[in-house]
C-alpha cells in the first residue's frame, strides 16, 4: 500500500510540473503617438503626433492548467511634432522629445475554449519636452500614473501551426500627476494633480510556430485614454512665481509589434 500512495504523489507531482510552463517575449515595436490638449471650451490648444521607436519585454507563467500571471515592461523614446500656441494665441510650431516608460503586471484565466478573462495594473511615467524654438521658451513635463484593466482574449486557430488572437480591455487612470519645469525661463516648477480618466485598448495578434519551442508573430494595436483638467498651483523656486494648470486632454496611439517567444 505504502508503494501504492508513493507512485500516487509522484504522478501527481509530475502533471503540476507539465502543466506549469513559462514563456518569454521579446517585442521591437513602433508606436504613433497622438496626444491632444483643450481649453474649458473643448477647443483644441495644441496636438503631438509622430512615432516613437521602442521595445517590450513580458514574462509569463501559466499553472494549474488555467491560470496565468505575467509581468512586462516597455520603453519608447523618439521626437514627435508639436503644434500648438502660446498663451496669447499666437501658433506655435516645435518639437518635443517624448520618453514613455510602462511595467505592467497581469493575471488572467481560461473560462473557455479559446477564451480568457484578465485584470492588469500598469505604472506609467511620460518624459515631454517641449523644445525652444523661434525665441520661443519650451518647458519640461513629467506624468506619472497608475491604470487598472480588465478584458477579454479570444484565440482562432487558423490551422494547427497558426492563430489568431483578439483582445480588448477597457482601462481606467488613476492618481496621476505632472512635475511642471520652468526653469529655463526661471520661473520655477510646480506639481499639478491630474483629474481621472478611462479608456481602452485593443489588440490584434497572429502568431506562427517557428519551432517546438519558439514562436514569432505581429501584433496591431490601438489605446486612448482621457485626462481631466488638473488643479492649479501657483511655481516654487524661480524668481517669478506664475499660475500654470494643466488642461485636459485625450491620447489615441496605435502601433505594430514583431514578437518573438520563447517557451521553456
Amino acid at each position: 500500500m505504502k508503494k501504492i500512495i508513493s507512485g500516487t504523489i509522484i504522478l501527481l507531482c509530475s502533471s503540476t510540473l507539465a502543466i506549469a510552463e513559462t514563456q518569454f517575449r521579446l517585442s521591437p515595436s513602433l508606436l504613433h503617438f497622438d496626444y491632444t490638449e483643450f481649453n474649458t471650451n473643448n477647443t483644441e490648444l495644441d496636438r503631438e503626433r509622430g512615432w516613437l521607436p521602442g521595445i517590450e519585454l513580458e514574462l509569463t507563467r501559466s499553472f494549474l492548467s488555467d491560470w496565468r500571471v505575467s509581468l512586462s515592461g516597455s520603453y519608447y523614446q523618439g521626437t514627435v511634432d508639436y503644434n500648438g500656441q502660446t498663451q496669447s494665441g499666437t501658433p506655435h510650431l516645435t518639437q518635443t522629445d517624448t520618453v514613455l516608460l510602462r511595467l505592467a503586471a497581469r493575471i488572467e484565466k481560461t473560462v473557455m475554449d479559446n477564451t480568457n478573462l484578465f485584470i492588469a495594473t500598469q505604472t506609467h511615467r511620460w518624459r515631454r519636452d517641449i523644445r525652444d524654438n523661434n525665441n520661443i521658451s519650451g518647458i519640461l513635463e513629467t506624468y506619472r500614473w497608475l491604470e487598472f484593466s480588465a478584458g477579454f482574449n479570444y484565440s482562432y486557430p487558423i490551422n494547427p501551426d497558426n492563430k489568431l488572437n483578439l483582445e480588448i480591455a477597457y482601462l481606467v487612470t488613476r492618481n496621476a500627476s505632472i512635475d511642471v519645469d520652468l526653469s529655463r525661463n526661471d520661473l520655477g516648477t510646480a506639481v499639478l494633480d491630474i483629474g481621472d480618466g478611462s479608456g481602452g485598448r485593443i489588440n490584434l495578434n497572429w502568431q506562427t510556430t517557428y519551432t517546438d519551442s519558439t514562436h514569432i508573430g505581429l501584433t496591431l494595436f490601438f489605446e486612448a485614454w482621457d485626462f481631466g483638467r488638473s488643479n492649479t498651483r501657483p511655481t516654487q523656486g524661480g524668481t517669478t512665481t506664475v499660475f500654470v494648470t494643466e488642461p485636459r486632454s485625450e491620447t489615441r496611439n496605435t502601433g505594430i509589434k514583431f514578437n518573438v517567444e520563447y517557451s521553456f
